[in-house]
């Protein structure tokens, strides 16, 4: 056997080094796990620490009609009632080296105008803390400074964010100078209010709604490539605890972090409720992007848990393609469309665009083709059995659905195919100001068959641009599988168990 050469065994020391430190550096992040450790975000003297910091918004009303139940004869018909939809966005990574950042700029000027959601929210990794090389990081406060501007100079919505793991290297603590997200975050005084922990709420008159933010950041964050798992220890366990058991009544909760459940370390609370004890009261999880680095994985990752009811859906990244999620409240049932910017190859010289007087140097408008979003029926991969009202999808009257498009309804050209069959009724507007609902007669009893089919709506606009949604359903509140394969057995899995009890 031919004998080893001292390169060889040199690498392998420094790789055998390398793994010491990820395991001493992954025992030091935990250890706040096993204990009421003190919290990372500071207090005021002589003040016990809020359980969350919360907001109302106000959304314009869309309708008088009944408070939710799950068996009510509630009928989704051809008006704008009962519905509302808000924006996810994710992992911008604007950097002060690489064009990327223009991405973020084209979503804020060319496709929120067109959107006009109830709110943003913004699930991590907001600047890309790498310096030239893409292997050191740190945090640069240009990178910062133009996050902070584009939001105020490019939208008046309201707006949430949090910090992901980016915004977290080399980050001694929450209250030092390097945190720069306390400075430029807009969300940054909620959290800290919060602990970690933050919500706000949308009142309507046929329900409420609450948005749970949550803060997964490691207590000290390490550089790349270490500074990759997320942590709930006790303390903000209790916090969130006590956000989502408040004692009222919702018609959904959602619940946003950057992490995925499979990257999440989890402690338990003061009272013993495990993460899964308290998702059972949330309808769904948004985060951000999976890390690539370590699965290889291509495909976006959603799953549905039959243990809690709910959903954990993934959002690609603004950074490499540009992706943004549109998600509606459509008489309590729940659906989202995720739409890809139409992004031109990156510039060979990259000039940050951000002026001397701070100012964004804002790209030119990208022309959109018609964006979809079919509200009812719903996509039977995504029910939500138990938390929505799936019973309304066989009484209803009308396919619902809404289009984005910078042209006047009257313009578009808008077809309907029903198992690549053209739909024998025609689209109408059916929206208002607020809401641009398209709608179309149809009986969903013809197609209660114990049968899943296939419903596709295409939308021409006058630049000849087209856009299409195609979705699954049944009318018989039966739940398909996502069928993600691989990429779905992952995102429910704790990889971050796994590689800590080797």
């Amino acid at each position: 056997m031919k004998a080893l050469s001292t390169s060889t065994w040199l690498c392998l020391g420094l790789t055998l080094l390398a793994i010491l430190q990820a395991i001493r550096l992954n025992y030091i992040s935990r250890q706040p796990l096993r204990s009421l450790s003190s919290p990372q975000y500071p207090q005021h003297p002589n003040e016990e620490a809020q359980p969350s910091a919360v907001e109302t918004l106000t959304v314009p009303p869309l309708s008088t009609g009944p408070a939710h139940s799950l068996m009510d004869n509630t009928q989704l018909a051809n008006d704008p009632s009962n519905l509302f939809y808000f924006v996810q966005v994710s992992d911008l990574h604007i950097s002060k080296f690489r064009s990327q950042t223009d991405h973020f700029l084209h979503f804020v000027r060319s496709a929120l105008p067109v959107i006009r959601p109830s709110f943003v929210v913004v699930t991590g990794d907001l600047t890309d803390a790498k310096d030239t090389d893409d292997i050191k990081t740190r945090q640069f406060k240009e990178e910062w400074q133009l996050y902070q501007s584009a939001v105020e100079e490019g939208s008046d919505l309201a707006w949430y964010d949090m910090r992901g793991n980016h915004d977290c290297f080399d980050m001694p603590s929450w209250q030092s100078d390097v945190n720069l997200y306390r400075t430029f975050g807009r969300s940054a005084k909620l959290l800290e209010q919060g602990q970690g922990v933050y919500s706000w709420h949308v009142n309507q008159t046929y329900g409420q709604y609450r948005f749970v933010a949550l803060d997964a950041c490691p207590k000290r964050g390490p550089a790349r490539p270490l500074n990759f798992y997320g942590y709930l220890p006790t303390n903000t366990m209790d916090r969130l605890e006590n956000t989502l058991l408040d004692g009222r009544t919702y018609n959904h909760t959602f619940l946003f972090t950057h992490y995925p459940t499979t990257t999440m370390v989890f402690g338990q609370s003061s009272l013993g409720h495990t993460f899964k004890d308290l998702m059972r009261q949330t309808s769904a999880y948004f985060c951000g992007h999976l890390h690539r680095l370590m699965f290889g994985l291509g495909d976006i990752l959603k799953s549905y848990d039959t243990t809690t009811d709910s959903l954990e859906l993934e959002l690609g990244d603004m950074k490499d393609h540009g992706v943004y999620r549109i998600l509606a409240v459509d008489h309590d049932l729940v659906s989202f469309v995720d739409v890809e910017l139409p992004l031109q190859p990156a510039n060979d010289v990259y000039d940050f665009p951000l002026s001397d007087d701070k100012k964004v140097i804002w790209p030119d408008t990208i022309a959109l083709a018609p964006v979809i979003l079919i509200t009812n029926p719903k996509d039977a991969r995504y029910l939500l059995t138990n938390k929505e009202p799936t019973h309304r999808i066989r009484t209803s009257t009308h396919i619902r659905f809404l289009v984005f498009s910078t042209h006047p309804p009257s313009s578009l050209k808008v077809r309907i195919f029903v198992d690549n069959k053209p739909h024998p009724f025609a689209a109408t507007w059916s929206g208002n100001e607020h809401t641009p609902l398209w709608t179309s007669s149809w009986s969903p009893e013809d197609f209660d068959d114990i049968s899943t089919h296939s419903l596709r709506i295409q939308v021409t606009a006058p630049d000849a641009q087209v856009g299409e949604s195609q979705i699954l359903f049944r009318v018989d509140s039966v739940r398909l599988m996502i069928g993600g394969g691989f990429g779905e057995w992952l995102i429910g899995t704790s990889a971050a168990n796994i590689v800590s009890e080797q």
